[in-house]
């Protein structure tokens, strides 16, 4: 028997409908994970733009574009023109000259937001697979923001970092979901062509069977298949398994390890050593204090390999701090998997949002009159120098060899494609002996002058802070003449030219070498 229709009726007066998403249906939940993903965001999004590496990878973008081939060889510098170049990270350049194509630097600046979001989204996942409440998670995943703001530059690392999230999330949920580490298979084939730290993935997925094999006293054969498989998938690229020689070559070439801050040790000098060695102190504490339930070695394994790869170089501390907060999250658990409390939904939670969703609107508005490739002013783009760029535009012609500060190679090349430079970020590229040559000249050490002669140099462009000691040797130097000076650096141009000397052309991307 059905009840009445008037009984129907009343009851629909006295239930309305109610919309099943609405501004008083967020909940404290959100709001903390918005909160752990978006402050991160938020302090990103207002420092500027490096140069340094971003542009060379842009201009590698723009050729590759237009040859419709993946380049092979350096094209950048005079001092390693026509080398072999092992573009490991050709995708990733792919990524960002489409960005810069379509946007500008505002559409690089909307795609470093988009992918730190990411990168901290599947922290955050991970986070709670291995069984933390949400606002647990979401205060390790605002940690790890906290460590990352060196890390989190625009450049094909930051790809390199989304692919470790992900794959660190589909290893956290492989109790639960144990297929879905096969999912890592095809991400490790776009991290061989994105970046060098693809080796990461075989490597996560070893260190979970460890944990599983001496913690659980048994182990899935699917996380060592997988692995095998992201073995066999690195070399899905232009350069097969020649990808393994040139992460192993960067991180032990004695140019990159000695003059490269990023590959030097962390020290509590700067931001992300402090911060590293405090995060180390605070992992310690949080451990030390489970002494009554201490943490299975196997579940320490991860912490102690990422600690030694971010005591080695700064590079490494990005590791450790996408690794330690996720870790955490599954070694602090006391007995059964925590439940959540009280999640009360209301209008307030929604206006928390409201101001997060303005602030990031707010901090990326200043970009949007650069949608092309005029350059930022304010200071947007660091390892760019304006005066210096506008002057060069009026004076450098076509063909001219520079010797340039090495910081800002990346930017010459890109804003200058018709010469070349010295040297640039291509560190692994230029022969080492090139490179003490350039360090003696940048440092005024006497023959400076024979040295330039030989390079056939037309314009030395000179940083402040990078060549000090060349400055007043140069301004001395009746064979240059200074034409430009700034509060960052200095313009010469040579006086004279010795008979015979050469001059070096760029003529459809052919290096061309004739007698002046």
């Amino acid at each position: 028997m059905g009840r009445p229709k008037s009984v129907i009726a009343s009851a629909l007066t006295r239930a309305p409908w109610r919309p099943a998403f609405g501004l008083g249906t967020i909940r404290l939940s959100q709001v903390w994970t918005a909160i752990g993903i978006v402050l991160p965001v938020l302090v990103v999004s207002g420092t500027p733009l490096f140069a340094i590496d971003l542009t060379y990878h842009l201009r590698a973008g723009d050729i590759m574009f237009d040859t419709h081939s993946v380049l092979r060889t350096d094209v950048f510098s005079a001092a390693a023109y026509g080398r072999p170049w092992l573009n490991q990270q050709w995708l990733a350049q792919i990524v960002l000259a489409s960005a810069f194509r379509l946007g500008g630097w505002f559409g690089l600046v909307a795609l470093r937001a988009l992918l730190v979001t990411l990168a901290l989204t599947f922290v955050f996942l991970a986070c709670r697979a291995a069984g933390t409440t949400t606002k647990r998670a979401a205060l390790l995943t605002l940690a790890s923001g906290v460590l990352l703001p060196a890390g989190f530059m625009l450049r094909p690392q930051l790809l390199g970092m989304l692919c470790f999230g992900v794959t660190a999330w589909l290893v956290a949920r492989r109790r639960t979901h144990p297929t879905g580490v096969w999912i890592v298979i095809p991400v490790t084939i776009l991290w061989a062509n994105l970046h060098g730290s693809f080796f990461m993935a075989p490597l996560l997925l070893g260190l979970g069977w460890v944990e599983d094999r001496w913690v659980r006293g048994r182990a899935e054969r699917t996380l060592l298949l997988a692995g095998l498989g992201c073995v066999l998938a690195t070399a899905v690229n232009p350069y097969g398994y020649r990808v393994w020689s040139y992460a192993a070559g960067l991180a032990t070439n004695p140019v990159v390890r000695r003059t490269i801050s990023e590959w030097q040790p962390p020290t509590i000098e700067a931001y992300t050593g402090a911060a590293f060695f405090l995060s180390i102190v605070v992992v310690a504490a949080l451990l030390i204090a489970r002494v009554r339930r201490p943490v299975p070695w196997g579940s320490l394994l991860p912490l102690g390999v990422f600690l030694v790869i971010a005591l080695a170089a700064i590079r490494g501390v990005y590791w450790w701090a996408i690794v330690a907060p996720i870790m955490l999250a599954g070694v602090l658990l006391d007995g059964p998997a925590p439940t959540e409390r009280r999640d009360p939904a209301g209008p307030q939670n929604a206006a928390i949002l409201g101001v997060l969703a303005l602030a990031i609107i707010g901090i990326l508005m200043p970009w949007a009159g650069y949608t092309g490739r005029a350059i930022p002013d304010g200071g947007r783009l660091a390892y760019a120098p304006v005066g210096i760029t506008r002057e060069l535009h009026r004076n450098l012609r076509p063909g001219e060899l520079v010797f340039n500060a090495q910081e800002w190679g990346s930017w010459l090349e890109f804003e200058f494609p018709r010469n070349l430079v010295v040297v640039d970020s291509l560190v692994e590229v230029v022969p080492e002996s090139v490179w003490w040559k350039y360090y003696a000249i940048s440092a005024g050490v006497e023959g400076w002058q024979a040295t330039l002669d030989s390079w056939h140099v037309d314009v030395a462009v000179l940083a402040r802070d990078q060549q000090g000691p060349l400055i007043p040797r140069m301004r001395a130097d009746p064979g240059w003449r200074l034409v430009y000076e700034d509060a960052e650096g200095l313009i010469f141009r040579r006086v004279s030219t010795s008979a015979g000397a050469v001059a070096v052309e760029l003529t459809g991307g052919a290096l061309v070498r004739s007698s002046r």
